[in-house]
This record gives structure tokens, sequence and C-alpha cells, in this order.
């Protein structure tokens, strides 16, 4: 008897939820996902083909049934890795491991293509970007030889390395964004403004926050919490225009592109393969290259007022021989940055 009143429970709640799923107003967007949708476009492209994408998407009680599946795998089943993560600290962790030895010396590859192209008289530099997994306890978590990564790395490539890795700490970074807060980059700043032999300013930088930040590992772990993301700006990060190879000019913070799918698209619009800042209140000539990955998008507006231009450069989107066509890197600073995440996967760069 208690499993038919179960079983009709369950029914009933199906049913409800269907009803008001076609009762209420379709949701275009999940915070919880970060993604768009099937909406009724989707069902007038082919209705019989979309139909079950359609209902599952808008099902009023989606994100209730992803947060129980979540939570029972993680709290009843005890998995601990639970949607490859960890947690820590109230902080989600992305699982990155084994340690791929062939994806390290891919990264290597393509990095010593472009510095060979570099003048050598020039200031050319690299830097790691750990990612959280990082802090984890290796005895309570399958994690990443970083040791390893970091020495194959030092010793495949001829440029000298800026040391960085160590003045971080996991409160640095977004509890559910695999990314660091951008003030947290401000601890580094002033060394890379010295290795490349300019003069530190004063900045009296301004503080904004936005609200309601859905990070990437955010729909991974139950019971996560909506963040704020803190950006920062003076008066000659606000007059730097940037424009990017794929979809022209924008702002340098952007409150318009991809904001509800991923608010961390504010800063410099998101993913893009090739973008330049001018700073038209820049005091010298000096031209900066980032070869870089997400992380740098935070890090490269605190980097604007030293520079008359920066240019950023991302191979998961071009290739090389298409870069080497739209840019010469003689008489310029070149900087490499990338996280662990994507140097241990180096084979993801064209």
């Amino acid at each position: 008897m208690k499993n038919k009143i179960i079983t009709v429970a369950f029914i009933l709640m199906l049913a409800l939820g269907l009803v008001l799923t076609l009762a209420l107003p379709e949701k275009k967007i999940s915070s919880l996902e970060r993604r768009k949708l099937a909406s009724s476009e989707t069902l007038k492209e082919d209705f019989t083909a979309n139909l079950d994408e359609y209902l599952s998407d808008q099902f009023v009680l989606r994100d209730a049934f992803l947060a129980i599946g979540t939570s029972y795998d993680r709290y009843i089943l005890k998995n601990k890795e639970a949607n490859d993560v960890y947690m820590s600290k109230d902080f989600i962790i992305e699982k990155n491991y084994p340690y791929n030895e062939k994806g390290v010396q891919a990264f290597i590859d393509k990095i010593k293509y472009f510095a060979e192209k570099t003048d050598r008289e020039s200031r050319v530099f690299y830097s790691i970007i750990p990612d959280k997994s990082y802090y984890l306890d290796d005895s309570k978590a399958l994690k990443m030889d970083f040791e390893a990564l970091v020495q194959k790395v030092n010793s495949g490539l001829d440029i000298d390395y800026i040391d960085i890795i160590h003045r971080f700490k996991l409160e640095d970074y977004f509890k559910t964004d695999i990314h660091l807060k951008q003030d947290s980059y401000l601890k580094i700043v002033d060394e890379y403004i010295d290795k490349f032999g300019l003069d530190r300013q004063h900045i009296d930088y301004k503080r904004h926050t936005l609200n309601h930040f859905y990070g990437a590992s955010f729909s991974k772990a139950p019971f996560s919490k909506p963040e704020d993301i803190e950006y920062l700006t003076d008066e000659i990060i606000a007059n730097a225009k940037v424009t990017h190879l794929e979809y022209g000019t924008r702002e340098v913070y952007d409150f318009e592109a991809n904001r509800e799918v991923d608010l961390y698209n504010v800063f410099l619009s998101g993913p893009s393969a090739i973008l330049e800042i001018e700073n038209p209140l820049s005091t010298n000539e000096r031209e900066l290259v980032v070869f870089r990955d997400s992380f740098a998008s935070s890090l490269a507006p605190l980097l604007i007022p030293y520079y008359k231009k920066i240019t950023l450069v991302d191979l998961r989107y071009i290739n090389a021989k298409n870069v080497e066509a739209r840019m010469d890197l003689k008489d310029k600073d070149v900087l490499f940055l990338y996280s662990t995440l994507i140097i241990n996967r180096g084979n993801i760069l064209k």
C-alpha cells in the first residue's frame, strides 16, 4: 500500500509539473546550467524531433530534480567526486587528473613555436596559474602531479619564468567557478610591471559589484549559492577601446555580451580568438601580446594603464598560421599566461 501511495504521488507530481510547464511562461536561460534552453522557436524548427528536449528544458521542477540528483549522489551514495568535482570549504573544485604528459608536451611545442617568432631582445615571459585542485589534500582527492607539470614546462621552454603559483590561495578564487577573482591579480601586477621594466603607478581603482554570479561549476554540487563579481576600473580603463576579431568594438567591461549565460563574460566580453585593447591615455608606446586562456580576461584590464596597446590571443579559437598572418611579435613585450587546466590538455591549442 505504501509503495502505491508513493507511486501515485510521484505520478501526480509529474502531471502537475507538466501542466505548470505548459501554463507558465517559458524560460530562455538556465542560470543553474549556464546555457540557453530549448524554446518555442526550437519546436517551430522541428516539433517532433525537439519536443522531448523542450519539455525537459522547460519542466517547472527541473532545477529541483537536478539538485536532488546531485545531493543523492554526493551525500547518500558518498561519491565525493560526483560530477567530477570536489568540495572544500564551500568551494566547488573541478577535478584535474591525471597528469597528462602528452598534453603538457603539446602545450610546450605550441608555446615554443611562438616564442621563436619573438625578438629575443624583447622581454618574453611565461607564467602558470594553478587551478583550484592545486589546493586539495592529495590524501583525500585525486590530484594531478603539479610539480611534474611545472618541471616539465620549465625544462621544455627556454623563456624566463615568472613564478606566481605560490602567490594565491583557495580563497582568491570564486567558490562556484574555476577563475580567480579580479582583485586577486593585484598580488602579481607589480611583479609583471617590474619584470617588463615598466614604472609602477599608483592607481586608485573604483570597485563595482555585480550580483547573482552562477559559476561554471555551480550546478555540479548541491546547495550552492550564487556569489558576487567585483570588477575594478579607473579613468584609463574606462577610456580604453577593445576590438574583437569576431564582433567588433566593445567596452573593457561588457554588460551585454552573454551575461545571462555567464556573468564572467563581463570581463572583455568572454571568449575571443584575438582582441586588441588600445589605451588613448598612454604615456608610452609600449605594446604587450598575451597568449592566454580565460583567466587572463580579468587580469588584462589591470595592465591597460601600462601599455599603449595590449593584444590577447586565445589559441583555442584560432590556429597558429592565422595568428602569424595577423600580427608581428617583434619589438613587443610577450607574456604566455595559462592555467594548469589548459596546460594539462595542451592538445586543444590549435
